[in-house]
Formats: structure tokens, C-alpha cells, sequence
């Protein structure tokens, strides 16, 4: 499947829920954060995240956003996604099936296989970051208050970023 690159957030189809997913980490303090969104065709936000994992790398932060989602998304028993991330490696690995990780990183890809598979559909897209500004946001708020949040109602500090998506 080709990958569509934007200037800004698009909704996905009808039917389709899309999981926007971003990590941030810092090499230093080790601090760090996961967020996501999720927002179906209406542009509505159905649930947003923002966690703290005990990860060592930019890539696991960003592998864990995406197994945040993908768990998330099994339990509320979605059927259709579309995985947005700009960790371009990780969304290439994954849309090719290659599931396989290194010591730190094989149980979360692993399990990132194991709940996309309970999926009806499942697609792996790579956005650049002006199309990721939410889960962006979430990421840093996550890494900054070192506190793992889970919203069902946007947050008010975060609705203008969401509208500037439009």
C-alpha cells in the first residue's frame, strides 16, 4: 500500500478509527513519554493518552506508543485502524510484517503483531510530524510531568492543538 504524505491531518474513512502515535525521548535524563490519539472520520477524538514506560531509546518510546494504541484499540474491540506514526523504521518494519526486535524491543514487537492481528484491519502509515502534532504534544506532556493520563474528553490544554489540524 502506498503511503500518503500530508501538510496537515487528514480523518480517515467511514469506519475507520485513526491512532495517531508519537514517542520522545531524552538521552540524558532518560525522561520520557508516549502519546496517542484517537479520532474517527467526524475528526472526533474518541481517546487520547499520555504515558510514561520504562524505555532506554527514541525507538522504544515510539514502539510503545504504538503498542499503547494497538492494545487500547483491542480492548475497546475496534475493528478498523490506521496507525499513524513518523518513526519511518518502525512503520516500514511493520508494513512489511517484520516483526522482529532486538533484546530490548522483540516482546513489545511481538505483542504490536499479536494485537494487530486481532484487527480486522490494520495499516501502518508514516506521516511527517505536522501531521502527528497531537500525539506529539501528548508524548511531551507525558515526558515533562513524568505521569502516565488517560482522557476520554480531549484535555483543554491540548484542544488547540487539535484544532489546528483542520
Amino acid at each position: 500500500m502506498p503511503v500518503s504524505i500530508c501538510d496537515k491531518w487528514m480523518p480517515p474513512s467511514f469506519g475507520w478509527i485513526k491512532c495517531n502515535t508519537d514517542g520522545a525521548f531524552d538521552v540524558i535524563s532518560g525522561a520520557n513519554g508516549a502519546g496517542y490519539v484517537m479520532r474517527d472520520f467526524t475528526r472526533k477524538a474518541t481517546l487520547c493518552a499520555s504515558i510514561v514506560f520504562d524505555v532506554h531509546t527514541a525507538e522504544e518510546a515510539e514502539a510503545r506508543a504504538i503498542w499503547a494504541v494497538l492494545k487500547k484499540a483491542v480492548e475497546q474491540h475496534l475493528s478498523h485502524i490506521i496507525i499513524e506514526s513518523d518513526a519511518k523504521a518502525l512503520i516500514d518494519q511493520f508494513s512489511a510484517g517484520n516483526f522482529d526486535g532486538d533484546t530490548r524491543t522483540d516482546a513489545i514487537f511481538i505483542d504490536i503483531l499479536f494485537f494487530s492481528t486481532k484487527l480486522s484491519a490494520c495499516i501502518f502509515s508514516f506521516q511527517r510530524r505536522v501531521c502527528n502534532s497531537v500525539a506529539q504534544e501528548l508524548a511531551l506532556w507525558a515526558k515533562q510531568n513524568n505521569s502516565t493520563m488517560y482522557w476520554s474528553k480531549l484535555p483543554v490544554w491540548i484542544i488547540p492543538t487539535v484544532e489546528e489540524d483542520h
